[in-house]
Formats: C-alpha cells, structure tokens, sequence
C-alpha cells in the first residue's frame, strides 16, 4: 500500500485557525472507502488508534447534513473510555466528508474534519483528511495527529481484508 502522510497549517496566521492534513493513498475503489467512514459495522473495526477498540454497540450514524454520530474507544486493558461525537456538516457522497469531531458535550463547538475522497483509478483512493481547531500536535502525550495517522493503518488493513 502507498501512502503518503502530508502535513499542513502548523504555523498558521492570527486569522486563521490551527489544523494539520494528512494525505493518504489506499488501495480500495472509492465507494469502499466511503463505507468504512459511514458505515457503523465497519466503523468499529477501525475508528480507533492500533491501540484501542471501539465496541460495535458504541457507534451510532445518521449520515445526512445535520445528523449526528458517536462512538467510544476503548483501552481494552484498563477499560477507560474515550467518547467521541460530532454533527455532520456536508455529506456528498462519494466524494466528501465534512463534520465536528469531539466531545459529546461540545458537538457544535469542536474541532472541525473534512474529508475528500479522490478516485486515482478503479482500485485506488486517495484520501485528503483535514482538521481545522487543533494543531498539529505531532509527537506529543495523546496527540490527535499521530492517533489519526495510527487509525488510518487500521483502516489501511481493514480495507485490505
């Protein structure tokens, strides 16, 4: 599998708010990818960094503008429980993904994903996954950078299955 991780906006402007890009090439159609971002069957095994879990009867989907999700991911040793939630803001299916990723507590005033999903030919993907509301905190204690990059190897083996 290629994949090319790309980094953006680590030293934004006082105008513009912090973020990262990760760019990724997967070796799986479009339409199989788009499914493993909004189905909760396939969510689940891979909506987590390689050291976590998220139990299936923790993920929750209404995929239209507007409709919220959530799930939680699990350290299966310890127990603890990290919960996620968001609303989805455009939902253009196949091609792009844009919704808040955070607390459930603070779906509206999260950090904000977008997602564009590119065809590179039959069997290729390449997926252009922008945050915008945190930085790029690569290397550092819980970073949201490198838990993205982690889960997105879990979503690399997942599609190859």
């Amino acid at each position: 599998m290629n994949t090319n991780d790309t980094t953006a906006d680590t030293n934004p402007t006082e105008t513009e708010e912090p973020g990262f890009t990760i760019v990724r090439d997967f070796s799986a159609p479009r339409a199989q990818v788009w499914r493993a971002w909004t189905t909760p069957d396939v969510m689940a095994r891979w909506f987590h960094p390689e050291t976590l879990v998220t139990p299936r009867d923790s993920v929750s989907v209404d995929l239209r503008e507007g409709g919220l999700y959530a799930y939680t991911m699990v350290i299966e040793e310890t127990g603890q429980e990290f919960p996620v939630a968001g609303r989805y803001l455009r939902v253009e299916q196949p091609r792009r993904l844009d919704f808040t990723w955070g607390s459930p507590e603070e779906i509206d005033a999260s950090p904000r994903v977008s997602i564009e999903f590119d065809e590179i030919d039959e069997a290729t993907t390449r997926m252009t996954f922008s945050v915008t509301g945190i930085p790029n905190d690569s290397g550092s204690e819980a970073s949201a950078y490198d838990g993205w990059n982690s889960a997105f190897r879990v979503l690399d083996a997942e599609l190859g299955s």
